[in-house]
This record gives C-alpha cells, sequence and structure tokens, in this order.
C-alpha cells in the first residue's frame, strides 16, 4: 500500500528518454510503497528552479552531457580534458548546487556531494587527495620538460598521460621507449580532437617516436598527468579491475583484458570482461578501492585499478557520476545508500526500509 511520500529522490539528469535510465527507474514502484517518491529533471530545469518538493530531498548526480556538449567540448580553450575543461565542469556543478539549495530550503542530501565529484573529475586533484592519504596511486613526474620524458624514455620506463578531465578513454597518450600513440590527433604541432573515432571511443595513433614537437606539444598544455605504468599481464593480456563501493562496501569487481599492446582495455581495442571471476591477485584492490572512495568523499564510486606482481593494487581513475546504464540490482544497494538515512525512524523497527546497503 502506498503512502503519503516522506521523502524525494530527485535525479539530475541529460540522459534524455526515461527509458535510458530504467535500470535506476525500476525500483520507483518499490520506492513509493515506501513512501519515496521519484522526480527527474535535467540539469537545465534544476538551475532554473524545481518546485514541489517537500520534506527531505535525496539527490543522485548524472552527468550533465547537454551542458559537456554544448558548453565544454571543443569550445573551451586547450586540448580535449585539459585544465579549462575540468575548471568549466566544476563551476557548473557547484553553481548547479547553489540553485537547487536556493529551492530546497529543507536541505539536499547527495548520493556524492558535487565537491567531492568535482574533485574526482578532476584527475591532478584526486590523485593528490589519494596520495596524501596513503592510497596507492601510479608514480608521476610533476611538471615535466620535453628533455625530462625524453631521458625518461630512454631509461627504459613507459608512461601514460591523461587529460585531467578526460573519460571514456580520451584523451591518452602512451609513450614506451620504442613506440609512442595517442588517441588525439597531433596537427603542426598541436593536439586536437580526433575525426576518425569509432562511435564514442577515440582510436588510437601512433606517433614517430623521438618526435620532440610532440612532447613540447605535450608539456606545452595545461592540464596532463604524466605517470609511471604499473600493471600486471596475465596470459599476455593487459589487465585492469573495475571495483564498485557504496557506503563502505564493495559491490563489485570486474576483470577485463585486452591483447597484449594495448593501451586500455576499452572494447574498440577488443577489450572484454572475464566472466570467470576476478584474478587472483586482486585481494587488495577492494580495501584500496574503499580508501579511495573515503579520501575522495564519495559514497557510490567506480574505480579502475590495476595490481602489480607482488599484489599491490593502484588506482588509475575513479568515476563519480553513475552510469545512466547501471545494472538494477546496482542501484538497489546505491538506493539503500541513499534513501534510509533521510527517512523517518518508527520507534518499534530497527530497521526504516527494505532498502538497506548489503
Amino acid at each position: 500500500m502506498s503512502t503519503t511520500p516522506t521523502l524525494t529522490v530527485l535525479a539530475v539528469a541529460d540522459a534524455g528518454p526515461r527509458s535510458q535510465l530504467a535500470p535506476f527507474l525500476s525500483h520507483e514502484g518499490r520506492l513509493a510503497e515506501r513512501g519515496v517518491s521519484v522526480r527527474l529533471h535535467t540539469y537545465a530545469e534544476v538551475r532554473k528552479g524545481v518546485r514541489g518538493l517537500r520534506g527531505p530531498v535525496g539527490v543522485v548526480l548524472f552527468f550533465p552531457h547537454q551542458f559537456w556538449d554544448a558548453r565544454i567540448e571543443d569550445r573551451v580553450a586547450g586540448a580535449y580534458g585539459t585544465r579549462a575543461y575540468a575548471d568549466a565542469l566544476s563551476a557548473y556543478l557547484l553553481s548547479s548546487d547553489r540553485l537547487l539549495r536556493r529551492t530546497v530550503p529543507q536541505g539536499v542530501h547527495y548520493l556524492n556531494p558535487p565537491t567531492a565529484v568535482a574533485r574526482t573529475r578532476d584527475k591532478a586533484l584526486a590523485r593528490r587527495v589519494l596520495e596524501q592519504a596513503g592510497v596507492p596511486v601510479p608514480p608521476a613526474v610533476e611538471n615535466p620538460t620535453p628533455r625530462e620524458l625524453s631521458t625518461a624514455l630512454k631509461s627504459g620506463r613507459s608512461l601514460y598521460v591523461k587529460a585531467v578531465c578526460g573519460s571514456m578513454g580520451k584523451g591518452i597518450t602512451h609513450l614506451t621507449p620504442e613506440r609512442w600513440r595517442t588517441n588525439y590527433a597531433y596537427r603542426d604541432g598541436r593536439l586536437e580532437s580526433p575525426g576518425n573515432a569509432s562511435g564514442e571511443q577515440w582510436i588510437f595513433r601512433d606517433v614517430d617516436p623521438g618526435d620532440e614537437g610532440f612532447l613540447a606539444a605535450l608539456c606545452a598544455e595545461s592540464g596532463f598527468v604524466f605517470e609511471h605504468e604499473v600493471g600486471l599481464s596475465v596470459a599476455g593480456a593487459k589487465t585492469e579491475l573495475r571495483v564498485t563501493v557504496a557506503s563502505g562496501v564493495v559491490i563489485d569487481i570486474e576483470e577485463r583484458r585486452a591483447p597484449a599492446g594495448s593501451v586500455t582495455t576499452r572494447s574498440v581495442e577488443l577489450g572484454r570482461t572475464v566472466v570467470e571471476g576476478p584474478m587472483s591477485r586482486s585481494a587488495t584492490a577492494g580495501p584500496t578501492a574503499l580508501s579511495a572512495a573515503r579520501a575522495l568523499g564519495l559514497r557510490y564510486a567506480v574505480f579502475d585499478m590495476v595490481t602489480d606482481d607482488v599484489g599491490r593494487s593502484y588506482v588509475l581513475d575513479a568515476q563519480a557520476f553513475p552510469a545512466s546504464g547501471t545494472k538494477g540490482d546496482f542501484w538497489r544497494k546505491i538506493l539503500g545508500v541513499l534513501v534510509p538515512p533521510l527517512l523517518p525512524r518508527p520507534a518499534a523497527e530497527g530497521h526504516p526500509t527494505g532498502l538497506r546497503a548489503t
């Protein structure tokens, strides 16, 4: 039997049709039985003022696609995903938070606060926070010169160069002593968005090793992270882990592999999920991911990680925005993080709702 709503879950998303959020919305009826209503609004609507919200409000922020496409991607200064991108996205999230709070006098309770989301979206800032908290991240080369990069490569080291606000594998360069690859277009000494993307995934292309102009282009941009390559190959394949956590609990550890020599484990490089279960050396991945979530102030997060040959796990990247296609059973646990603290606790019961994180 439905009850008068005592809580509103507000999903802020620019994902288009409701069907794209079907796994999330599949819990709408179950929530209504517990007095929880669900509202879906775009960022534009939230910024104009959302009316009719009563009682406590729990907010789930999805990625602001419309703002990114219309105002950021290929429209701000610098190469894709670099410093100006991170700053513009952070400013938009924080201003959206201020505008939302004006129309919700009762206060809002976020799955992940906008400040934490913005911090996580900036790879340079996120790795500093993690490093200071003692969470393993790949060693970095700070503000290198082209000569310093060249020296590191000649010494046998390999480097990943990542745009601080890149996503979906975009804005990555991989440098080894023998081979240089990037998924930017490199033309006339400049880094540009490519024209031959595969869907939304960028394809890697070779750059002549020893091209000092290319190293200079990387060093000239504000907003690249230069990290030493770490990780473990399994049966000759590039191997990464994707670890999902919520409210101090590891929800899932997924192992992904790609052919030897791949830069990432994305599908465009024939990456695949290993169905036989997590690799034997992943024992440290879950605890490391939980420590990373605490350090970044995230109640829900997905971490891309690698494990070295002595079993130590490193955080490569973090996602604080839930994907619109996040599985329905994951949403049950995510909502279990967001909902219970906001519901009144009946005096005769130990728990206010069946939506508990497990």
